[in-house]
């Protein structure tokens, strides 16, 4: 049918209930409508034609997490996060999820909740979708009304992440009280990852996943900082938070990489902590792992730990101390200036080589060049900056002056 416009005016009094059956009515198929958190607010009486999810989410009233999880991992949140038109999104049978059409409920920027209608009584048209969006405008203040309590909480909630991730509380015993009051259920260990993309609404892209792992964030410009942890005590505890961190990492990232417009997306995390007086220090290092991951991204591609950055978490402390003395590489800047002056690659030649760990084969294939080749120029850096590539602690000490040196020409 085709609608006339402004056509829920005539229901402006109407409460959410009665708006959800006035939706089902016109499009003969039933209807739930959810809030942001994606609890259940209203549904439509329409019939028997229920299908296992949208039972599931009326006995529950939420949507059951592995629903969630799909839909996400399928990018139909991402659609509606991003688009203002419906989303027909198709039968998804092995999680119990028939045929649906969804729309986000949006003020502005601001997703405040979600119409689903379930496709099963008739096919839902283009018309159809017309009716869609004029009922998610409808429904903006109906669930502007309901988020103003939520909406409270959750910032005292936030601002008391806030205040523990600045290190503003230091009794353990009062941080526990507090998050008692606040209804937070802190885990027993925990860290901090910290995500970062510009240009992306993080908090709503992620979304689904920080229910999925009912998470504690907040957002900084175009961070997000999540609080990960276990709720339970379990053996090898420290193993199992660095799993379920990176396996948070690993259905988000691709996600993001996928959406974000500009710039790269970088994440990464600090130590695992039990105390909540240490969640400083577990911001701080993934804060710095972060930092160190935008300025080396091909060499800790595939790291996201603090604990996993080796030298790389000395680096700026390192180049601080050097600053602090004055010191001026001389072997590094020789190099540099012999490349200038005969036009050749002994400083790439060398930093192929001590990334490759002295691995002749390894480093002749990524510079692709002869063997022989490779074996004249390491002889000519030798001679050149008088090192001993065959002595450890100069070649130590010379991968870290490499790696200064880069550090100094990106910063």
């Amino acid at each position: 049918m085709s609608l006339q416009p402004n056509f829920f005016q005539q229901y402006q009094h109407a409460d959410i209930d009665e708006l959800a059956d006035v939706i089902g009515e016109l499009l003969q198929n039933p209807i739930t409508i959810e809030d942001a958190d994606h609890k259940l607010i209203a549904y439509s009486s329409h019939g028997e034609s229920t299908d296992q999810a949208r039972w599931s989410t009326i006995m529950g009233r939420r949507v059951p997490e592995k629903v969630l999880t799909r839909l996400w991992k399928d990018g139909v949140f991402q659609a509606l996060l991003t688009q203002d038109d419906p989303v027909h999104v198709p039968a998804k049978d092995e999680i119990g999820l028939g045929k649906r059409v969804a729309i986000a409920i949006r003020r502005n920027n601001d997703v405040l909740g979600y119409i689903w209608a379930q496709e099963v009584n008739r096919p839902i048209t283009a018309d159809d979708d017309e009716i869609l969006r004029q009922a998610a405008r409808a429904a903006v203040a109906r669930l502007m009304q309901r988020q103003g309590k939520r909406k409270a909480e959750e910032q005292r909630r936030k601002e008391f992440l806030w205040e523990l991730l600045l290190g503003n509380h230091s009794s353990e015993t009062a941080i526990r009280q507090k998050a008692d009051s606040l209804q937070m259920q802190l885990p027993t260990s925990y860290l901090i990852c910290i995500v970062e993309a510009s240009g992306a609404r993080l908090d709503q892209y992620l979304y689904p996943l920080l229910m999925r792992d009912k998470l504690y964030w907040v957002v900084d410009g175009s961070q997000i900082i999540l609080l990960i942890g276990l709720t339970e005590t379990k053996k090898e505890q420290n193993d199992v938070l660095i799993r379920k961190v990176e396996q948070f990492l690993a259905d988000s990232l691709e996600k993001l990489e996928a959406h974000v417009s500009e710039g790269q997306v970088t994440a990464g995390y600090g130590l695992g902590y039990k105390t909540y007086t240490d969640i400083v220090k577990s911001y701080r290092e993934a804060l710095h792992a972060v930092k160190v991951k935008k300025l080396f991204p091909r060499e800790t591609e595939g790291i996201h730990g603090y604990h996993e950055l080796g030298i790389y978490r000395y680096l700026l402390q390192v180049k601080q101390w050097e600053e602090e003395q004055g010191y001026r590489n001389e072997r590094i800047e020789k190099l540099k200036q012999y490349d200038r002056d005969n036009q050749t690659a002994m400083l790439e030649t060398l930093e192929t080589f001590l990334d490759a760990a002295g691995k002749v084969n390894v480093t002749a294939q990524r510079l692709h060049v002869h063997i022989n080749t490779l074996s004249y120029r390491l002889r000519r850096i030798e001679e050149i900056v008088r090192v001993d590539l065959e002595n450890m602690n100069q070649r130590a000490a010379l991968y870290l002056e490499l790696k200064m040196a880069k550090l100094n020409s990106e910063q």
